[in-house]
């Protein structure tokens, strides 16, 4: 679920919500919210500026963006999917759980060239997603349809519950070993970027209109965030924790 921050009530509404997300964060609850489907420019089109994502731009919930495998039914190296969303909140300010990592990002993408006009988007936001997970139209999820028969599904609407589910699977871990759920993830996942698989093959979540997204580059980026995860490193590091 989501839609373009400016196609939302209000600011008002949006701030509650945040409100009631910081709560659940505080309450242990892991929210995971898909980044979109429509690359830096949202449902909203083309304009002046890209059109960032609620509720993924919030930054008391994980978002998830996209990717696809580079070549066609070979789980391997991936690349993002070019209409996975991702970029910088026009309403909430970035948290510090990811200054330096956003911070990384742009330097590095300004030293390489890679980075859009300025005027497109807000560099001091919450920046998302924060991880990815295969969503791409190359590689679809095959699902059971009405009347017997398979099809394809994709979209960040399939990645998001792929990561909940590895999230899940990791919290089993923590409650047999009669610890906590791991609840708020994001500062974990920053800590942690080594147990992600980095995507940084160069291709930009443009949605393919012809205009210039976010890369792809090594480490955090906008269009993949730290990239999908590795579940074998997550278990080792959330075993550990008290």
């Amino acid at each position: 679920y989501g839609n373009d921050e400016v196609q939302q009530t209000s600011v008002q509404y949006m701030d509650e919500v945040d409100a009631q997300f910081q709560i659940s964060a505080g309450l242990g609850l892991s929210i995971l919210f898909a980044s979109g489907d429509q690359g830096v420019w949202g449902r909203s089109g083309v304009g002046a500026t890209y059109h960032p994502d609620f509720p993924a731009g919030s930054a008391w919930v994980t978002a998830v963006g996209g990717t696809d495998f580079q070549q066609k039914s070979v789980i391997g190296p991936e690349s993002v999917w070019s209409c996975g969303g991702g970029g910088f909140s026009d309403t909430f300010a970035r948290p510090a759980w990811q200054n330096t990592a956003v911070s990384t990002y742009l330097t590095n993408a300004g030293a390489a060239g890679v980075l859009p006009p300025a005027a497109y988007y807000n560099a001091t936001g919450r920046a998302y997603p924060d991880v990815a997970a295969l969503g791409g139209q190359v590689n679809p999820y095959c699902v059971g349809i009405k009347g017997g028969s398979f099809g394809g599904v994709a979209g960040t609407s399939a990645s998001c519950p792929v990561v909940a589910g590895i999230f899940a699977q990791l919290n089993e871990i923590r409650v047999g070993a009669g610890k906590g759920a791991l609840g708020f993830l994001n500062q974990l996942i920053y800590q942690n970027p080594q147990c992600f698989n980095d995507i940084n093959d160069g291709s930009m979540n443009n949605c393919n209109k012809g205009t210039q997204g976010f890369a792809t580059i090594t480490g955090w980026d906008p269009a993949t965030g730290h990239g999908s995860p590795n579940y074998a490193c997550l278990a080792g590091v959330v075993a550990a924790l008290a």
